[in-house]
């Protein structure tokens, strides 16, 4: 996956030194987090209860010079939330004693892709490719099993979840221009962690990780880097 990642990244360096048309974006909205994990439920009951959480990012695009004028490659980094109440029941030698804890996560991710636009003014958007995100911070609120009693806890950075991992995301959208250089597209966009998050509870629950479900909005700006100098 790495070396997918640094191909992609190659590639987008090599286009970026023909005069094409760049894009740069900014944008934000809605996240929710649906996460899995790999006990089996014959002996561990666990339920995953997402909450609405939001996202920023920015990102950098190149046109691709293919006969249709419709493909660009591009870069993402985005900051999100990834917040859910984990509710987990050890069901082994009879001991059902449930905890509770509400994990709120502070995600960076950095996405790499090829986009297909279609249409004219209003256009269809499709990208998908590799991801990488590591987790900047963490916060647990809850319940906690500690020698069989349910025990209260509030707790920052306590090493349940953490590490980098990588995924892969697609993304849907539609495009509408504003005024001249500028468009707004608007994202439905899915991004599913393929190796497992790290900490506590990855030695718990084997393997987890979460698929994260995007609503957002990015206003772009259309240029042509050196372009006085094309002109001349």
């Amino acid at each position: 996956m790495g070396r997918i990642i640094a191909g992609i990244l190659c590639q987008l360096i090599i286009v970026s030194t023909v005069n094409a048309q760049s894009h740069i974006s900014l944008g934000g909205g809605y996240n929710q987090s649906i996460y899995y994990c790999g006990l089996p439920k014959s002996t561990y009951y666990t339920t995953f209860r997402p909450y609405d959480s939001y996202l920023v990012n920015i990102s950098y695009k190149k046109d691709v010079a293919v006969e249709r004028n419709n493909m660009r490659i591009g870069a993402q980094c985005e900051w999100k939330r990834q917040s859910a109440y984990f509710y987990y029941e050890d069901r082994r030698n009879g001991d059902t004693i449930p905890s509770g804890i509400r994990y709120d996560l502070n995600i960076i991710q950095l996405y790499v892709f090829p986009e297909l636009v279609v249409g004219n003014p209003i256009r269809f958007v499709f990208s998908g490719g590799p991801c990488m995100e590591y987790i900047v911070s963490s916060k647990a609120k809850g319940i906690r099993l500690i020698d069989d009693e349910r025990t209260e806890m509030e707790e920052t950075n306590n090493g349940d979840i953490k590490g980098l991992y990588v995924g892969a995301k697609i993304c849907i959208g539609m495009e509408f221009p504003v005024y001249k250089d500028f468009y707004i597209i608007v994202y439905n966009a899915y991004s599913a962690g393929l190796s497992s998050k790290y900490g506590r509870l990855q030695k718990q629950m084997k393997y987890f990780n979460c698929l994260d479900i995007n609503l957002y909005a990015t206003l772009c700006y259309r240029f042509t880097p050196n372009d006085k100098t094309i002109n001349k």
